[in-house]
């Protein structure tokens, strides 16, 4: 993130930047996982599907990283929106009581304040993506292993 970018986020710019890392954590953590998966062989994990105790293990580590994808799903608009909100009292703040604009600012300057909403949704849409994809791809494969012909 740009200073700039910074500024706008406001007081939401340190928690969106937590949540950003940590969603491409969790997505270079999941990529790394289906690649080892693909290239493993579903032949190796099929012997664990029929025993319960390493069936429920194959489970939780094909969904590992989802409840942290789904906090970003609903965190991330949510600080998004904080941060236009509080961005938006600054401007109307600035404005003072005839809500007129100061005659050498820029109209576009206040725009940056929807920054941190589209920041939030921006990740919403990455994690949002992710939490599918992973979790369609563990019901796909958890069903191949169970039923392999079909």
């Amino acid at each position: 993130m740009g200073a700039a970018i910074w500024k706008a986020c406001g007081p939401v710019a340190i928690p969106l930047l937590l949540l950003s890392v940590a969603v491409f954590t969790v997505a270079f953590d999941r990529l790394a996982f289906w690649w080892r998966w693909w290239r493993g062989g579903m032949e190796a994990h099929r012997h664990s599907a029929d025993q319960p105790r390493r069936a429920e293990s194959l489970r939780r580590r094909m969904a590992a990283g989802e409840p942290v994808l789904q906090a970003a799903v609903v965190l991330a608009p949510l600080l998004g929106l904080l941060g236009t909100v509080s961005g938006l009292m600054d401007v109307l703040r600035e404005l003072g009581p005839q809500l007129l604009l100061p005659a050498q600012a820029p109209l576009a300057g206040y725009a940056d304040v929807l920054l941190s909403t589209l920041v939030g949704l921006q990740i919403t849409v990455v994690a949002a993506t992710l939490l599918l994809l992973n979790s369609g791809l563990r019901r796909w494969q958890l069903q191949h292993l169970r039923h392999p012909g079909g």
